[in-house]
């Protein structure tokens, strides 16, 4: 085996670890909130920077998909992200020559959502979100930790694409 092949064995194995280590944070978060959060209730931490409540999001990202009608939400939220993951998966399998550049934004990106789809699966559509941050007047939406993965590795695939060089 060359040295070469035997580096991608060792980043597809880093990845392979990164997105069920990924999945199996997420999902353990979630069963946390769903066992010690009651519905309603919001605990404050940090002098409200940042905030723990549980509710079930059913929209997407933020709920950016609610008002949707029901055939549409489920070929966004289950078709769409399913062969978009797939897709991130065959390329970061498939694709030799930019696997160390990419291995560790599409890592996050399958990973997070992976733990969500599971969620969206187990739960009849929807996705466990109980953290917010916010400073002053500005607070995020409610988030989960898969949501973090995603974002991070989406972020991190935008740096690795607009910088060639890197």
């Amino acid at each position: 085996m060359t040295h070469s092949l035997i580096q991608l064995h060792r980043i597809r194995g880093f990845a392979i670890l990164f997105i069920v280590s990924t999945m199996l944070a997420d999902q353990y978060t979630k069963f946390w909130g769903r066992q010690h959060l009651i519905p309603g209730d919001t605990f404050v931490f940090l002098s409200g920077i940042v905030q723990v409540t549980i509710v079930e999001n059913r929209g997407g990202f933020l709920g950016v998909v609610n008002n949707l009608p029901e055939n549409i939400r489920f070929f966004l939220l289950y078709i769409c992200v399913a062969i978009l993951l797939l897709s991130c998966l065959f390329y970061l399998f498939f694709n030799n020559s930019q696997i160390l550049k990419y291995a560790l934004p599409l890592s996050c990106i399958i990973g997070g959502g992976m733990g969500n789809l599971i969620d969206r699966i187990l739960n009849n559509g929807g996705v466990y979100d109980f953290v917010s941050i916010g400073l002053g007047p500005f607070r995020t939406g409610i988030f989960n930790l898969a949501d973090v993965f995603i974002l991070t590795g989406s972020f991190l695939l935008g740096y690795c694409m607009l910088h060639r060089d890197y």
